[in-house]
């Protein structure tokens, strides 16, 4: 049950009574602008057997010239073969590339600059994503106009976008999902990727990482309406475990509020910890991504995990893990469900309570208590 759609709304919602008081919110944008929380809004349909998830993906880029696609069946072949695991009722992808018809870097000596073709929306909608995170270090690579290429096509293809923005205001809001169990939000936040990326009051870009702005996503979130919020971030380093830095700023959103820290970044599946009862799962690794990878030169697994959330009404929030071969020396560019030895190898590396079945693996979250 996929959530078609939808329509996008204003929430206004009182920041005095629903922060109860003026609050970090008033005190960065003052009186006029904090009377009002814009927000990305879904609305999710009916619930089937009284349970809903939300599923995370990691990194996608379907593009870079090493990616063999030509043309729209070529984009959606990457992602055939996994279509099956794609089944979250709200699905949400960290969208690693522009999606644009510009070909021209903002930062030309940049190492690494992305782009994917118009056609790449199209594809990663019909395979079943519902919204994407732009906040991370590649959303920018094709300057403003790349930006706005992206948030249109994917809205056209049916996709909500979040993270990234014509200015800070616009780059933090909220997705918000509205459910019969309860409303859940999700920020987009990342490390600070450079002057030439990071969002201000009248600089386009993403949201980097500052106790203001950690704070002020959850506050925004729950000004919206959210009863839960969730941190969708980019942090860490390409094919590194985690690292200080990373458990720093986890820390910090802990202590602001958030129920869930979802990572992307390091292009690696990497482990899942609790901070004071909160779960963070510090990296996804790559779900689809088009350039060659360097898991062997760095001696990792080319694995990718998407991760769900499922709540039920009548039992505890579970994990369910999903695994993904996503090594393209092995797979041709067309990521691959796990097989049954990378599953026993990957999957406990991820947190040793996860249990295999079949082809997912599952965990009690002891997060997230039901909503009546």
């Amino acid at each position: 049950m996929h959530p078609k759609k939808r329509d996008r709304v204003l929430i206004a919602a009182a920041l005095a009574v629903a922060l109860g008081g003026t609050g970090a919110l008033a005190a960065n944008y003052g009186a006029t602008e904090a009377a009002h929380v814009e927000s990305i809004d879904l609305a999710a349909g009916a619930l089937e057997d009284e349970h809903l998830s939300i599923q995370f993906l990691g990194d996608t880029m379907l593009g870079d010239g090493e990616a063999p696609l030509a043309d729209a069946a070529a984009y959606e072949a990457a992602m055939a073969a996994v279509l099956p695991m794609i089944d979250g009722d709200l699905v949400i992808a960290n969208a690693e590339a522009p999606m644009t018809y510009s070909t021209q870097p903002l930062s030309p000596g940049k190492q690494f600059s992305y782009h994917a073709d118009p056609m790449a929306a199209w594809a990663l909608s019909k395979a079943g994503i519902d919204a994407l995170g732009l906040g991370n270090n590649h959303s920018m690579d094709m300057g403003i106009e790349g930006l706005e290429d992206t948030v249109k096509l994917s809205a056209n293809s049916g996709m909500d976008t979040f993270g990234a923005g014509h200015n800070l205001a616009e780059a933090e809001r909220p997705l918000i999902w509205h459910t019969d169990m309860g409303t859940i939000g999700v920020v987009a936040l990342g490390e600070n990727f450079g002057k030439a990326t990071r969002a201000d009051e009248t600089t386009p870009g993403t949201v980097a990482f500052s106790p203001e702005t950690v704070q002020r996503g959850y506050d925004l979130a729950r000004a919206a309406g959210a009863d839960w919020v969730i941190a969708y971030v980019h942090w860490g380093d390409n094919y590194t475990e985690t690292l200080p830095e990373q458990r720093f700023w986890a820390q910090a959103m802990v202590d602001a509020g958030y129920d869930l820290i979802v990572g992307t970044g390091p292009h690696i599946a990497d482990k899942i910890e609790y901070i004071d009862k909160v779960p963070v799962a510090y990296s996804l690794g790559n779900f689809v991504f088009g350039t060659p990878g360097r898991f062997a030169s760095f001696g990792k697994q080319g694995v990718g995990i998407s991760l769900g959330l499922e709540l039920r009404k009548d039992a505890p929030a579970q994990f369910v893990v999903k695994c993904f071969n996503t090594d393209n020396a092995m797979t041709g560019f067309l990521t691959q469900p796990c097989t049954a030895p990378q599953m026993v190898s990957a999957i406990p590396l991820v947190h040793p309570a996860l249990q295999i079945q079949g082809d997912v693996a599952r965990m009690p979250c002891r997060c997230f208590e039901p909503r009546e």
